[in-house]
């Protein structure tokens, strides 16, 4: 699994000619369907900061680039555009999260995903610099069913039972 938060700045590369046509500017999350829905491009267009691909145009996510196979992949692409509740990963991160129980679990400092199905995993979680340093951040599953507020995240009380230290595997 991968961290989200390393597409950022990444060169956007087309297979065929090796012109980059941009680079990772933000991520398009549907937390619902526990998916990456697109990616939007910083440099891709003089006119418009929307432009972007949906996940099954990309051809492969590596450590270094984003690669596609063509231009045409490129297009409009916003959040209201796209079926569910999509949102940008930014608006995601650094958000402190609560359980339903009134408990802080934490800030949501990333998310965890596979670079081949754009399946969303699980969240990395601090609980502040010291603990970071002491003992790590933690992983959580991605929950099921979460609110979504404007600087806070509301999970399951019982999503309390699942953190694990982020060392080992999800």
């Amino acid at each position: 699994m991968q961290k989200l938060r390393n597409l950022f700045g990444l060169p956007v590369l087309i297979t065929g000619t090796g012109a980059q046509i941009g680079e990772v500017k933000e991520v398009l999350l549907d937390l619902e369907q526990a998916a990456v829905r697109g990616i939007v491009l910083a440099g891709a267009n003089w006119f418009t900061n929307d432009q972007g691909v949906v996940f099954e145009d990309v051809f492969r996510i590596g450590r270094d680039a984003l690669m596609l196979r063509a231009t045409y992949a490129v297009q409009e692409l916003k959040p209201a555009m796209m079926p569910g509740t999509v949102y940008y990963l930014c608006d995601l991160l650094d958000k402190q999260i609560y359980t339903d129980a009134g408990l802080s679990f934490g800030i949501l400092v990333d998310a965890l995903y596979n670079s081949t199905t754009g399946e969303i995993k699980a969240y990395e979680i601090s609980d502040g610099l010291i603990t970071d340093l002491l003992y790590g951040r933690k992983i959580m599953p991605l929950p099921q069913a979460q609110v979504v507020g404007q600087d806070r995240l509301i999970i399951p009380d019982a999503m309390t039972n699942l953190l694990i230290p982020e060392s080992k595997e999800v």
